[in-house]
């Protein structure tokens, strides 16, 4: 004790003295003495005191009023007082424990109670300063603990790509100072670019270590020589993590996760998704898809687990979003959820302008109705570059890279024949555009080495545009020799045949190769039928 402070309160000398010698005997020495209510706070305001003994019936200011005082300023809570006085009332002695005294003792008062009450009052004031500043310690590590964390989350980027502008955005906001979302990005080689994101089991200090071995388990991924192909099949790098996450994991912890990789030079998308909440894809043309192939377990979960990817090309103007479920399992007052509906909703109003992950983290915010959040947040939004010139008004344009494979060639043709017809292109148009622009890449692959290309597609009232623009050699499919349909199978040659009928079911024809680049040109006429002749031009 002899380290605390007492300021002792009264207007009668002999009442002071008395209690710092009483002070004294048990060990403090340091006291100090005030004869009024004002002297009283002019000296609380001067200096650090552990207990204030006060008396009530005094000049100038009174004891009651200097609780007054003190509980206004919020001060009472953290300075113990003790109010000696011969008021013997029960409602005065009420009143100042309602204002925020410690104790009371009636004069003249019992030394033996005096003693105990003293250090009972010092010893809790100790313990709760002790208490504070171990919190004011916990909170300052746990401040610089979030600062660390939200360090591994990379800043928006913007890159140049053979096909537009690579723009991405995202944000980490744990619910508490740490948390277990992850979000991350990195580009890898010359045309990859990775994408995380992430959500850990458990929150807290706990969840946020887990979320950065898995941070730095991917990045330590991307400095092995053989890291290009681990993130071009992406299922190789989910096994990978999941085999150092799974193994000696007795807590039982589990990582849901999304992890794709972007190859920025044809826009196909490779994902897998152990678990997580399926992705937003939305189209130029307005179209939502959800990535939600189930590509296996959690992180963590099974030693020894097997993911399988799926892929998507993305188109000019495509939006991607990905999310934590703390955005769509966040709550409103009346306990509704966020949902799936909202975040679609959002994404469409947020399209027709610039959308920001700031967006839509504000707008659960402000649905959650100023609550504190019940769970982490991590969001990320990838868009895929418009076209330099937008379309005029009543056209409709898409746009697609891909490596003239059977497979990518199958997946966009299926693509058009689905998509087509939702925007009033007749079956009959749909399926001759298809089929012109499956046997035109085809030959592009087998004939002119082809091995990427881009395609746009526009529709206007009047007709269906294709454009097929590559690097390859140059390759005319006006100058193959036009096939005698009227020979026999047996005694025509093989060839041509395909590339004749493309030209017959097309209303207009067209290629040019210049600098490098040739380009593919038809359309086909949305009328009741076709023309009877299609027209070839060479216009450039």
């Amino acid at each position: 004790m002899a380290h605390a402070r007492v300021l002792v309160v009264d207007d009668v000398p002999e009442n002071r003295e008395l209690l710092v010698r009483r002070l004294a005997r048990l060990g403090v020495t340091q006291t100090d003495e005030a004869v009024n209510g004002q002297q009283a706070l002019e000296k609380l305001d001067a200096g650090h005191f552990d207990l204030v003994l006060l008396d009530i019936m005094m000049p100038i200011m009174t004891g009651y009023e200097v609780l007054q005082r003190l509980n206004a300023q919020g001060r009472i809570q953290d300075l113990p007082v003790i109010v000696i006085s011969a008021l013997s009332e029960v409602d005065d002695i009420a009143n100042c424990i309602k204002e925020g005294a410690e104790d009371f003792l009636l004069k003249p008062f019992n030394s033996t109670l005096l003693r105990a009450r003293i250090l009972s009052s010092l010893e809790k004031k100790f313990l709760r300063d002790h208490t504070r500043q171990e919190l004011q310690r916990k909170q300052a590590e746990l401040a610089v603990a979030r600062t660390l964390q939200l360090a591994l989350v990379p800043p928006p980027a913007s890159r140049e790509t053979a096909f537009g502008e690579l723009s991405i955005d995202l944000v980490l906001d744990p619910a508490k100072e740490v948390g277990g979302d992850l979000v991350d990005h990195f580009a890898l080689g010359e045309h990859l670019h990775v994408l995380i994101l992430g959500d850990v089991s458990d929150k807290g200090a706990g969840a946020a270590l887990v979320m950065a071995r898995t941070c730095a388990l991917f990045r330590g991924l991307a400095g092995r020589h053989d890291a290009l192909q681990l993130f071009a099949e992406p299922e190789l790098a989910m096994a990978e993590v999941n085999e150092v996450l799974a193994f000696n994991n007795p807590s039982c912890i589990f990582v849901t996760l999304m992890l794709a990789t972007l190859d920025t030079s044809t826009g196909r998308l490779c994902y897998v998704r152990a678990g997580h909440v399926p992705s937003f894809l939305r189209h130029a043309d307005g179209g939502l898809q959800r990535l939600e192939h189930a590509g296996g377990v959690p992180f963590g979960v099974l030693e020894g687990a097997v993911y399988a990817s799926d892929s998507v090309v993305l188109q000019a103007g495509d939006c991607l979003l990905s999310l934590t479920d703390g955005v769509t399992e966040a709550v409103a007052d009346d306990g509704t959820m966020f949902g799936d509906g909202r975040v679609a909703d959002w994404l469409a109003d947020a399209m027709q302008e610039a959308p920001t992950v700031a967006g839509l983290l504000a707008t659960v915010r402000e649905f959650e109705g100023g609550a504190p959040p019940s769970d982490d947040v991590a969001i990320m939004l990838v868009q895929w570059g418009r076209s330099a010139e937008a379309p005029q008004s009543g056209q409709l344009q898409w746009e697609y890279s891909l490596d003239p494979a059977p497979q990518a060639v199958s997946e966009l043709v299926d693509q058009l024949l689905e998509r087509l017809p939702e925007h009033g292109v007749e079956a009959r148009v749909a399926h001759h555009v298809a089929l012109a622009l499956d046997e035109l890449l085809t030959n592009l692959s087998s004939h002119a080495g082809a091995d990427h290309c881009r395609v746009k597609v526009e529709i206007t009232p009047e007709r269906v545009s294709l454009v097929i623009e590559d690097q390859a050699r140059p390759f005319d499919p006006r100058q193959l020799e036009s096939p005698d349909t009227t020979a026999g199978v047996e005694e025509r040659p093989i060839g041509g045949l395909g590339v004749y009928l493309t030209l017959s079911l097309a209303q207009g024809f067209d290629y040019c190769s210049e600098e490098e680049r040739n380009l593919t040109m038809l359309w086909f006429a949305r009328g009741p039928s076709p023309s009877p002749e299609n027209t070839v031009t060479n216009d450039r």
